[in-house]
């Protein structure tokens, strides 16, 4: 894959390094159609207010590797947390999100090339998964959790 390649090229020097790549889950722009009906049924019709159009999931096989990460982002000086949905806690309801289950994260990247490319005010999503729950997404998942999502009207 390409990325395997790249990574190599640009110096990984072990196999984990480049296997970290597989790890990285990425998504697409949130279609026009989501973003819609989200800014209908979660924003009122508030445009200021839709987020997220951009998402990105990271894949942990230890929850300690993800407390590492997460512990990373909140030190990273060039990044802003803006919100964290903590979907991993004991006592998190699993009903809110049709039973699946990670760290949810929207941030805000503030360096200069953010502000030069004019992006430094725009809210992405980072979701950091457990192996499990990410396998049971990538298995129809995602889609019960769609259709979950519809009855709720959210």
């Amino acid at each position: 894959n390409a990325l395997r390649a790249r990574a190599k090229a640009e110096g990984a020097d072990t196999d984990s390094e480049v296997l970290a790549i597989d790890r990285i889950k990425w998504a697409s722009v949130k279609s026009p159609e989501r973003a819609i009906e989200k800014l209908v049924r979660t924003y009122g019709g508030k445009v200021c207010l839709l987020q997220d159009l951009v998402r990105y999931s990271l894949v942990f096989d230890k929850a300690a590797e993800l407390v590492c990460c997460l512990q990373a982002i909140a030190a990273d000086p060039e990044v802003q947390i803006v919100e964290v949905k903590n979907r991993l806690r004991l006592d998190y309801d699993p009903w809110k999100s049709g039973g699946y289950r990670n760290v949810h994260l929207n941030l805000l990247l503030r360096s200069p090339l953010s502000e030069l490319l004019g992006v430094d005010k725009h809210v992405f999503e980072l979701q950091l998964q457990l192996e499990p729950f990410a396998r049971c997404k990538s298995a129809g998942g995602h889609a019960r959790y769609v259709a979950f999502r519809n009855v709720l009207c959210m």
